[in-house]
């Protein structure tokens, strides 16, 4: 675990400095949309799921 932490860091520090807000920037947005499905999905999967049985 620590060797893919150092690594991670690393290349994450890297690719911050070399690409900076082009890539910062969407990445945000697209890992706070996925973590709020998960949220969503996590509190009213059942509900969802069954609603999606009705609807299918």
């Amino acid at each position: 675990m620590l060797a893919g932490q150092i690594l991670g860091a690393r290349l994450g520090a890297r690719m911050v400095l070399t690409k900076g807000q082009q890539l910062i920037r969407p990445m945000i947005v697209a890992v706070s949309l996925l973590m709020s499905i998960k949220l969503i999905y996590d509190n009213h999967g059942a509900a969802i799921a069954h609603w999606l049985a009705v609807w299918l």
